[in-house]
């Protein structure tokens, strides 16, 4: 009994509170849910589709190594749309907690770039089909779960922006009371909550650009596979990590080279631009971005704009330093403890053990007017 009490504590303190909040992170788990069963279900197509198509009459070698590279293309997509999926859940979840409606909106954006990968790869499959992406222009299954991923997408991109919506004018009345009423700690503490998610969005779409230039275009031979694992990789992670310290405890000097950074990474994503679409490499036989061009173009494009405005918010926090809001989270943060540690924000009748004794065994002044 102590253990399921525990249990349901540790629930109520992290799930959100209210119809409207409940509502927002059930439909998000739902939707969720219902991606990650489709794309498991299309990876399950794409797996069937490659051993029939290794079995079938193409058994020119070259033309089955082509078929597996796509086919593995196309895998690595399904696992970077299932982590999406539960990327989002992860900012739900710590957008309600924290009640940031900078990251509830940004969940909307997270699904519109969602949106936007399943509309390209359908028309990858079977509107400008590759070799390998003809084997499934007859198969009927994989057709109807890419429209209905499309159509889910769109449907539930309408239902959370109508939620969000509601839900950041519910929100934005508490943090304005947590905050008070100076128009300066309020513009600070929006550049903190922007810088905060920009670095969120940061370790998603950097992170699956590295998974699909280590995975699907990196060779062992390639001296530009070493410079990746040991300079890229290890220079993006003290990028992130060193804009998430410098921004809790308001470093001005590390946060002025995280900025730099972030400003002159956009040269590094403009070569890969052009090397994406090197004219040498377009339609031939070792082309290394075959089958996943439109997917890396939409990967940089969208990493470069994220180093961008998180260059940008970091030199608008760079100023908002030393302005009190490192002392206002700190205090907010320690009354929010308290509050539950003595559960002044609850109602008698939720507690299990009233701090007063019922009406009912109350024994009856005999000193009572009534």
């Amino acid at each position: 009994m102590t253990l399921v009490s525990a249990l349901r504590t540790r629930l109520d303190a992290v799930m959100p509170r209210g119809f409207l909040p409940r509502l927002y992170i059930l439909a998000v788990f739902i939707l969720a849910a219902v991606f990650v069963v489709a794309e498991s279900y299309i990876l399950y197509l794409t797996k069937e589709g490659h051993v029939a198509a290794l079995n079938s009459i193409w058994q020119v070698p070259g033309i089955q190594r082509a078929v597996t590279t796509s086919i593995t293309t196309y895998m690595v997509y399904n696992v970077l749309f299932i982590l999406a999926q539960v990327y989002i859940i992860f900012l739900c979840m710590e957008a309600l907690a924290h009640k940031d409606i900078i990251q509830i909106v940004v969940v909307v954006v997270f699904y519109f770039i969602c949106l936007v990968f399943a509309t390209t790869r359908y028309i990858s499959f079977y509107v400008y089909p590759s070799v390998a992406a003809r084997m499934f222009t007859r198969d009927s299954n994989m057709q109807l779960m890419q429209i209905t991923v499309v159509i889910a997408y769109v449907l539930s991109l309408a239902s959370l922006s109508v939620l969000s919506l509601k839900l950041a004018h519910e929100i934005g009345w508490d943090v304005f009371k947590r905050l008070g009423a100076d128009i300066g700690l309020h513009r600070a503490y929006m550049w903190h909550q922007c810088l905060m998610m920009l670095l969120k969005m940061d370790i998603y779409f950097i992170g699956s650009y590295l998974v699909q230039m280590t995975a699907l275009v990196l060779k062992v031979d390639d001296p530009e596979t070493w410079l990746q694992i040991t300079v890229v990789i290890p220079v993006c992670v003290i990028i992130i990590v060193g804009g998430f310290v410098a921004l809790h405890d308001e470093r001005r000097g590390l946060m002025t080279c995280v900025s730099l950074c972030m400003f002159l990474s956009v040269g590094y994503f403009i070569y890969k631009i052009y090397r994406v679409c090197e004219p040498g490499t377009i339609n031939m036989p070792d082309d290394p971005y075959a089958d996943s061009r439109p997917f890396f173009m939409i990967t940089i494009v969208v990493c470069m704009l994220l180093v961008i405005t998180t260059g940008v918010a970091s030199a608008m926090c760079i100023l908002s330093f030393d302005s009190g809001l490192k002392e206002a989270i700190a205090y907010d943060k320690m009354r929010t403890r308290h509050m539950k540690m003595y559960a002044v924000d609850k109602d008698i009748r939720q507690e299990q053990e009233p701090l007063m004794p019922r009406s009912s065994s109350l024994t009856r002044d005999r000193f009572a007017l009534d």
